[in-house]
């Protein structure tokens, strides 16, 4: 073999195998292949780590609520209707909010609890409406189905559900 056929060669095969690193670091990078640190991990403890990891991040939702307003006072006939409402759960800060007719805004957060999959957002308050004062607001968030209610807490201890309804990211729960 000529000396310059084989330094071309050897070039060639550096160039191919250099190329076929960069094409598997960059599979890699974006996820496409993958290596499985502890094949020993079953499904279910995947499932079960990938809930923890969800469990720490900020999410916002887009929720489809439906609206059952009392009237002037608990015994009038009920408003009923359907609104589109933002909310959002932050874990750093053990708080969250959600916008809408009794909101629970942004800019004054509830405390956030977390009992198994339900997110729950409360916060004291002291105003009146349906001719009683309400003294305190509140929604949970089932992260396993995306169901959202809020209620409202009045001075009897009893509790008044305003919205129902469900909420999502960009893709279905769980989240």
């Amino acid at each position: 073999m000529k000396k310059g056929t084989l330094h071309t060669a050897l070039i060639a095969a550096l160039v191919v195998t250099a190329a076929f690193v960069a094409a598997g670091t960059l599979a890699y990078a974006s996820g496409w292949i993958g290596f499985n640190k502890s094949p020993s991990q079953s499904a279910e403890e995947r499932l079960k780590a990938e809930k923890v990891r969800r469990a720490e991040e900020d999410i916002t939702l887009i929720c489809e609520a439906n609206y059952t307003m009392p009237g002037n006072d608990l015994d009038a006939p009920p408003k009923v209707y359907k609104e589109m409402v933002a909310a959002g759960l932050d874990y750093k800060n053990m708080a969250g909010w959600y916008q809408g007719v009794f909101s629970i805004s942004e800019s004054r957060k509830g405390a956030l609890a977390v009992k198994g999959n339900k997110a729950i957002v409360s916060r004291p308050a002291m105003f009146e409406r349906f001719g009683t004062m309400v003294t305190s607001e509140q929604f949970t968030l089932d992260r396993d189905t995306g169901e959202f209610l809020q209620s409202l807490t009045i001075k009897d201890g009893r509790k008044i559900e305003i919205v129902k309804g469900y909420c999502g990211k960009l893709t279905k729960a769980p989240f």
